[in-house]
């Protein structure tokens, strides 16, 4: 129960009232009884008007404690996608780039020899390799106003820790506290882009709800478990790849065929690479062939 008017603030783990479930269902149950009032009653209780919502008749189940921890599209695609474009704008798009190119080498780290100001449509895995070249762009980096960038180089720091802290496959209570500390660093350093006037607030509710990720993790385990970045490939394959194979007119119903047939081939490759190893016998095969 926090206004988006303080969603820029840190909050401490559990220290934030959680939306009772039976004010908001009683209020999306008022379309009924009260159509006229239902948008007032809606904003009231602080939920979108939306009639028949899918969740409402969910047995056991609580919409509001189903919004997991995200690292590619809150963290990687939203947060540090922000710094990123923050820090650009506080040294300048040539300084970056011209650091970029500066950088030395290594066989684990990207070289972006073009630097990064000029990428667009930015995949979560470039966001990644940026953010493993981040703190050295921005260190002893000259701001304006004569401004010291100390805070610059500790928020982007603290940002960086709480990042790959969240990224770990086994938690502990020293961790979760590290892991809320590099939060709490970032919030007290944040104010040098309000000096550098490149924010006027910091009410984006992703950074807001790297608040709850310890509560989260708490509850429900790490955050390899809920990651939608395994299944991105997926929606690559069968959303995006299936789309272009469209001429964009009736998508549907192309998209659907052509992963029909893109099925049908994979089956039958299977079968023939399954009949060459020598794994069937003539009756085996007699019945694949009448299934297919």
């Amino acid at each position: 129960m926090v206004p988006n008017k303080e969603f820029g603030k840190f909050f401490k783990s559990g220290s934030t009232e959680l939306r009772d479930l039976e004010v908001i269902l009683k209020a999306l149950d008022s379309f009924d009884t009260d159509p006229a009032s239902y948008l007032q009653t809606c904003l009231a209780a602080g939920v979108k008007p939306v009639i028949e919502s899918f969740w409402i008749n969910l047995p056991y189940s609580h919409i509001f404690h189903s919004i997991m921890p995200d690292i590619l599209h809150q963290l990687y695609q939203g947060v540090l996608k922000h710094l990123i474009g923050w820090i650009t704008t506080a040294i300048g798009a040539a300084e970056v780039d011209a650091r970029c190119r500066r950088m030395p080498p290594n066989h684990n780290i990207r070289h972006f020899f073009k630097g990064i100001s000029s990428l667009f449509h930015v995949s979560g895995h470039k966001h990644d390799q940026m953010c493993w070249i981040l703190l050295g762009l921005v260190i002893d980096a000259p701001l304006l106003n004569g401004l010291s960038n100390i805070r610059l180089v500790v928020a982007v720091h603290a940002l960086l820790d709480f990042l790959y802290l969240m990224q770990l496959s086994v938690h502990s209570d020293d961790t979760l506290d590290l892991l809320e500390d590099a939060l709490k660093r970032f919030h007290d350093n944040k104010t040098i882009f309000l000096d550098l006037s490149i924010r006027e607030n910091f009410n984006l509710p992703k950074l807001h709800f790297a608040n709850h990720y310890v509560e989260m993790i708490k509850c429900y385990g790490t955050t390899d478990n809920v990651n939608t970045q395994y299944t991105e490939r997926l929606h690559i394959d069968f959303a995006k790849d299936a789309y272009n194979a469209t001429n964009h007119k009736d998508e549907f119903t192309q998209m659907t065929l052509w992963l029909k047939r893109k099925e049908k081939i994979l089956h039958y490759n299977q079968f023939i690479q399954w009949q060459l190893t020598g794994c069937c016998t003539s009756s085996t095969m007699d019945t694949a062939w009448s299934r297919a």
